[in-house]
């Protein structure tokens, strides 16, 4: 039996986001199915609750298929990667990017921006190690598409890997 869980939407902790609580709320509600099916519609958000949803989904030890249904951008392509077959519409759409910082507070000195500058670095090499496993592209070429951000018709997603 397959579970469906749902991603329609910014990802984050605000209301109408959807959230690492929601998706263990679905995935708690589909614990009798086998296999998941999960569907994306979603222009990314915050990295760390992706993060999460990403790591939850691929702890749910079972067979994940990813449907993305029209846009899918930022963070929600690290949750497009926790599926074992990724299916996408042909009018869908797929962007990386570096990861940014909103919000930043504007006392910050030099150190404080390359303590920042840092962790970006960090977070862009987990989504590079994490597409470096699920495609054929090489980090180079990941590391180069994610400096320009990128965007890809399905067909295009296809041949790149």
């Amino acid at each position: 039996m397959t579970g469906h869980i749902q991603i329609y939407g910014g990802i984050g902790t605000e209301r109408n986001e959807v959230s690492f609580e929601n998706i263990k709320a679905q995935l708690d509600a589909e614990k009798s199915s086998t296999e998941l099916a999960v569907h994306i519609m979603s222009p990314g958000g915050d990295v760390f609750e992706g993060v999460g949803i990403y790591n939850l989904l691929k702890n749910s030890g079972k067979p994940i298929t990813t449907y993305i249904e029209g846009t899918c951008a930022s963070i929600a392509t690290l949750i497009a990667a926790a599926g074992d077959k990724i299916v996408m519409n042909r009018t869908g759409r797929f962007m990386i990017h570096n990861p940014k910082i909103s919000g930043l507070n504007t006392q910050a000195d030099a150190r404080d921006l390359r303590h920042v500058a840092n962790q970006l670095d960090k977070i862009k090499t987990l989504l590079i190690d994490v597409y470096d496993r699920k495609t054929t592209l090489g980090k180079p070429k990941l590391w180069e598409l994610y400096d320009n951000e990128t965007w890809y018709t399905a067909d295009e997603a296809q041949t790149a890997g």
